[in-house]
């Protein structure tokens, strides 16, 4: 089979699923890890054949994909920020929105010198894969992270992720168990920023989700009662309280239609940042004196 015939044929496979123009996307995504050539071979080589070993590889990827099964869990990995990390069943692929994230915490960062003499901070709370934390120790060599998460699973992951900047290194976030809706563990220093991306969909959102989120991604990551939607967040403005030194930062990614509850929660100091579609994501907040 050639390059063409099999995403011609894997899109309309999975445009039964997905529409047409991400259903192609996944297709050439799958051909291009598999054979281990560029995305851009099945333009550029359309005729050229798939040798028969990865043949079937193909079709057995193919066959998950057909299940509802993650892409990302197919691979192995998600992209976030440039890099890979291991996702699979137990842990919560990242989202674009969280890439957003970030983004803007490092061009908030990006003028701020850290002091060579002085740790500098940071907590990733509900961690998951760990991405944030790793791409956050990436991208500011002179901080120290920490991630926590009450998935044993999702910390086992996050422990195993392999992440170098651009001097081949990175200072390895400690990351341990921690219940949100608990007290901080005991012995954790000050911080100079906590980033959240806690449980904020409601129960009642189900309906609007797909098979592939619902049927494999961890729902414990994901919902919260429409009853108590702040739920996570109360405990996020416990653990600021605890854990955030005056002149800190928090980041957290929301649910859209409370940023007006967050803020009020938060006080202030705390304002709603959107997301690269214009919607209410994001809430900042300072710890002041």
């Amino acid at each position: 089979m050639t390059f063409k015939r099999f995403v011609d044929q894997a899109t309309r496979d999975l445009a039964e699923l997905y529409p047409e123009a991400e259903a192609k996307s996944m297709a050439i995504r799958l051909l291009s890890h598999q054979l281990e050539v560029p995305e851009y071979c099945y333009l550029s080589e359309p005729e050229r054949n798939i040798p028969a070993a990865k043949q079937q590889m193909l079709d057995d990827a193919l066959a998950e994909l057909l299940k509802w099964r993650p892409l990302q869990y197919v691979l192995g990995f998600a992209e976030f920020g440039g890099r890979k990390f291991k996702v699979r069943e137990g842990v919560l692929i990242p989202r674009p929105e969280t890439e957003e994230l970030f983004e803007i915490i490092i061009d908030d960062l990006s003028e701020k010198e850290l002091d060579e003499g002085q740790q500098f901070n940071i907590l990733d709370i509900c961690t998951g894969s760990g991405c944030l934390a790793w791409s956050l120790a990436a991208e500011l060599p002179g901080a120290q992270l920490f991630g926590c998460d009450i998935s044993d699973e999702a910390l086992r992951i996050a422990c195993k992720q392999k992440v170098v900047n651009t001097e081949g290194t990175v200072c390895r976030p400690v990351f341990f168990w921690a219940d949100l809706l608990g007290v901080p563990p005991a012995g954790l220093p000050q911080f100079d920023l906590i980033v959240s991306n806690p449980p904020y969909v409601l129960e009642s959102e189900r309906s609007q989700m797909r098979p592939n989120v619902l049927d494999y991604e961890p729902a414990m990551a994901l919902f919260v009662p429409d009853e108590d939607p702040l739920r996570f967040f109360r405990a996020l403005h416990s653990w600021a309280g605890a854990l955030l030194r005056e002149g800190g930062i928090c980041y957290f990614e929301i649910n859209e239609r409370f940023g007006g509850e967050v803020v009020a929660l938060f006080g202030p100091d705390s304002i709603v940042l959107k997301d690269i579609n214009g919607r209410d994501r994001f809430v900042k907040y300072i710890r002041k004196a």
